[in-house]
């Protein structure tokens, strides 16, 4: 795409990092050759996350692919559903979405990104770092060297990541949880109780303020590992 084209990139969304993404917009970065200072900004507000795949229709509705990136910004924790359900109409569409750097994070490099992911601010990302798609980084975390993060993920504000820690796709690590070098989470986890955990834990395990103890999700049913 030549710079003389009508460029744009529609932020999609709603909630802090929607209204960070927009605030810092003159000043973001990307990892996959975008030059924002040359796209011109189309802010798309969702009312709603119950109607997202309708409404995100919508605004893409006439838009020409070819011209248009888009970064889906749903960015609360217990939303990762639908973040994944804008992300996913989003591309099904044929559009290809941005990764967007809050100016104000470090980032090595060589880290690799996936699309449509994000960097808060105060963020600092280490070398070899590797991040799947639809996964966002908030504000103030730590992502030591070599981690590897899967696809649709939560990396809660002021989280830590040892070095060659793992965490599985579509799970959360909540705010201020520190996660201790080598430890590799499995699919679907949630920590979501603030503290320092040095225990690898397999698919499907919540750690949660609702529950007393860790407890394993299989199939329909909840066990307790206590």
């Amino acid at each position: 795409m030549s710079a003389g084209e009508n460029m744009q990139l529609a932020l999609i969304g709603c909630g802090s990092i929607f209204d960070a993404a927009q605030a810092a917009w003159t000043r973001l970065g990307n990892k996959h050759g975008l030059d924002v200072a040359e796209y011109d900004l189309l802010t798309m507000p969702l009312t709603s996350t119950d109607t997202i795949s309708s409404d995100v229709t919508a605004y893409l509705a006439g838009m020409d692919p070819a011209k248009v990136r888009v970064f889906a910004a749903v960015d609360h924790n217990a939303l990762n559903h639908a973040r994944l359900d804008a992300y996913a109409c989003v591309r099904l569409r044929g559009f290809k979405c941005a990764t967007l750097i809050h100016p104000d994070a470090m980032v090595e490099p060589d880290v690799q990104l996936g699309e449509n992911c994000w960097i808060g601010a105060g963020a600092i990302v280490s070398s070899g770092v590797r991040v799947g798609n639809n996964t966002f980084i908030a504000a103030g975390t730590r992502i030591d060297a070599n981690v590897q993060i899967g696809n649709n993920a939560w990396i809660g504000l002021g989280a830590a990541l040892g070095n060659h820690a793992r965490i599985g796709m579509h799970s959360i690590v909540g705010a201020d949880v520190k996660i201790a070098a080598n430890v590799t989470l499995g699919r679907h986890c949630v920590i979501d109780v603030p503290g320092a955990y040095a225990t690898s834990l397999p698919d499907g395990t919540f750690i949660d303020p609702l529950f007393a103890f860790p407890v394993h999700i299989f199939g329909n049913t909840v066990r307790s590992t206590g």
